[in-house]
This record gives structure tokens, C-alpha cells and sequence, in this order.
């Protein structure tokens, strides 16, 4: 969750393959025959960032911004699901908002560590950015939750996903989270080279590291390894009864309803199977750098082996992208959210065409009004010549 950079002496072990390790030490570290080759990963993924960070940050918040505008519409007011659309949306946002000031060439960019102006501050960027991470996967799990009611229990659907459940589940979250992370934001300090870290801890000390170790534990659980149970167990029991329903209406209804009725259900099952595959192969990889630089007793980012900081930039990468693509996700697999954004497209060109000929308009009065001051100017300069 930080970047990059070294570790205060305090807080780093001994040179190994998989260790924290000065820059020269990690590449004695690692072998010949594999160090130039992990060298060039390096300096690859470190030109890839300098492109894809800023593209994914402009489309992630442009995207997550028409998804609130979008939600904001009539074609979504009766749908409870569109509150958890939105939070989604602004949990994503703050994520990607807050992930830069984590890349290692930013911090070079900016020339220092904005996160480590005041202890407090260092604090508060990390609580806010673990509260947005670990509540935008329960917002994808209630999103998948409610269709798992509406499938397979539709005459209840009415009274469990209601306006009011679902705010009081969105409002949990933030609390139980953000209690959660402030709690453990005791680890969030800034080290002696003036870098804000969200593990500092005493490695050495058995009762600190089963104390962090507790924390990380939870923090992960409700991050990725209980919503990926919820994700693995709901959406394939909701795409086995898609797929039932739309078989008994193909028995039930005309030929020329089964094409447009087995289109909305592939939609459908391809959009949450999608979902579910997406969330888990760009969320694992940091799960599983997180468990391995705890196991190995490292900081997850602090100045590690080549072999570590290639995994730890690719971790990175995969999971920016899934905070910025749930928009385009929507767009490929939503008929209905896609007509949602063509009204709103079509809505800002009527807007400037109005414009434009009120404009012209009000152009074409103003010359008229002034020819006829002035012929009426010339008619009463005329009289008054005759008399």
C-alpha cells in the first residue's frame, strides 16, 4: 500500500531474495543469470506506470462519475441497487484519488511525501485509503447479494432490498470499517527517512508481530477473502437460475421472444460471471503480497529483492485496473445502463443546440428591433424636413 522506498534501519532485515535490502544488496542478492532479466522487468513496469497511471486515474474517475450521474436518473429511481452503485462508485474514487501518492515516482516527482507532513496526517491517508479498498468489495458483494435475492427468492425480493436496507447496510460498512482501520492505523508512521509506512512495527518482538499479524489478518479477510466466498458461492447459484428460468421460458413463450429473452440472459450471467472473475484475478496477487512479505517478515514495500518489487509493481497495477473499470464493465453487459448514458449524452447536445439557437435567436431580434429604430428614426427625420 506505500511505495517503494527504504526502510528506516529500525524496520528492516537482513539481505535475502525475498527480503528488505539496500539497492545494491538486492541486486547481489538475487542471481546472475536472473538479475539483468528482472532488472529490465523493472525499468519496463516503471515506464508502463509513468502512462498507465495517469490514463487509469482520468478514466476511473470519469467513469465512476457518469456511473453517480447515471444512478441519479428516472430510469434508475426505483432500483435499490443504484445506492450501492454509488457508493462503489465513491469508495473507487477515493482509492484511486489517494493510490498515486503511494508510486515511487510520484514521491520522486513531488520531491517529498505529502503523507508524511504530520504523524496524524500519515494516519488519516491510510485509514482512508484501507476504508476505501476493503468497502468497495462489500458494495460489490451486496450488489451481488441483492440479485441473489431477486433471483431466487422474487416474492421476498420487495421486502428485504429495500431503500432503507440498503442505506443502513452502506452506513455499516463505513463505521465497521472505518473503526476497524483506525484501530489498526497504530502501525501508520513515518520512518526516520521521512516516509509514511502503514507496517511499522517491531519484527523482532514476538508480541508485535502476532499483534500486526492479527490486524492484517482481519484487514485481509474483509478485504478480499470473505467477499471472494460470498462472489465464489452467489454468482454461479445466480447464473444456474438465470439459465433455468430462461429455459422454461423458451417452453412457454413464441419463437420470436426467445432470441431477445436468451440475449438478456447471456447479458446478464456473462456481467456477473465477469464481475466475480475480474475481482478475483486483479485482487488476489496484493492478498498474497501481503501474506508473503508478513510470513517472510518484510515490509510488503519497502526496498525488497528485484524478484519481490516486480510482484509487488504488477500487485499495483492489476488492482488500479479494478477500480477503474467497473464503468466499462457496466457498458459491455448493461442494455439498461447503457441507454442510461445515451440520454445523458443526448440531453448535453439538446442542451448546446438550445443554446446555440437562443443565442442566434435572441441575435436575429436584436438586429430586427435596431432596423426598425432606424427606419422609424429616418421616417421622423423625414417629416420634420417636409414641415
Amino acid at each position: 500500500m506505500t511505495s517503494a522506498l527504504p526502510q528506516s534501519p529500525n524496520t528492516t532485515e537482513p539481505p535475502s531474495l525475498l527480503g528488505n535490502c539496500s539497492d545494491l544488496a538486492c541486486a547481489n542478492s538475487t542471481s546472475g543469470d536472473t538479475a539483468p532479466t528482472l532488472q529490465t522487468a523493472i525499468d519496463i513496469i516503471s515506464y508502463i506506470n509513468y502512462f498507465l497511471l495517469p490514463v487509469l486515474l482520468v478514466l476511473g474517475l470519469t467513469g465512476n462519475t457518469l456511473t453517480v450521474i447515471i444512478m441519479q436518473t428516472k430510469r434508475y429511481t426505483h432500483l435499490t441497487s443504484r445506492l450501492f452503485l454509488i457508493a462503489l462508485a465513491l469508495s473507487d474514487s477515493f482509492l484511486l484519488l489517494t493510490q498515486p501518492f503511494n508510486k515511487d515516482f510520484v514521491l520522486t516527482l513531488l520531491g517529498t511525501d505529502l503523507r508524511a507532513l504530520s504523524n496524524v496526517g500519515c494516519k488519516a491517508f491510510f485509514v482512508i485509503f484501507k476504508t476505501a479498498k476493503m468497502s468497495s468489495s462489500w458494495f460489490l458483494v451486496f450488489i451481488c447479494w441483492e440479485r441473489f435475492v431477486a433471483v431466487w427468492f422474487p416474492l421476498k425480493a420487495k421486502m428485504i432490498c429495500t431503500k432503507r436496507v440498503a442505506l443502513v447496510l452502506i452506513l455499516a460498512v463505513y463505521v465497521i470499517i472505518l473503526t476497524y482501520t483506525s484501530v489498526w492505523s497504530y502501525a501508520s508512521q513515518i520512518t526516520q527517512d521521512g516516509i509514511c509506512h502503514p507496517d511499522v512495527y517491531d519484527k523482532k518482538n514476538p508480541a508485535e508481530v502476532s499483534r500486526f499479524g492479527t490486524f492484517l489478518l482481519g484487514g485481509l479477510s474483509i478485504y478480499s477473502m470473505i467477499p471472494m466466498c460470498f462472489l465464489v458461492t452467489m454468482t454461479p447459484m445466480i447464473a444456474f437460475k438465470l439459465t433455468r428460468q430462461s429455459q422454461k421460458r423458451k417452453s412457454m413463450i413464441g419463437k420470436s421472444a426467445k432470441k431477445s429473452t436468451a440475449q438478456d440472459t447471456n447479458r446478464t450471467t456473462i456481467m456477473l460471471v465477469g464481475v466475480m472473475v475480474a475481482y478475483i484475478l486483479l485482487i488476489s496477487p496484493v492478498t498474497a503480497l501481503h501474506m508473503s512479505a508478513f510470513f517472510l517478515r518484510v515490509n510488503a514495500f519497502g526496498s525488497n529483492a528485484l524478484g519481490f518489487l516486480v510482484f509487488k509493481e504488477v500487485s499495483q497495477i492489476l488492482e488500479q485496473i479494478n477500480y477503474a473499470i467497473n464503468f466499462f464493465l457496466y457498458v459491455l453487459t448493461s442494455n439498461m445502463f447503457r441507454q442510461g448514458l445515451n440520454e445523458i449524452f443526448q440531453c448535453s447536445a439538446w442542451q448546446r443546440l438550445s443554446r446555440a439557437t437562443g443565442s442566434k435567436s435572441s441575435g436575429s431580434d436584436f438586429q430586427a428591433s435596431t432596423r426598425r429604430k432606424y427606419l422609424e428614426s429616418s421616417e421622423t427625420a423625414a417629416s420634420t424636413v417636409s414641415k
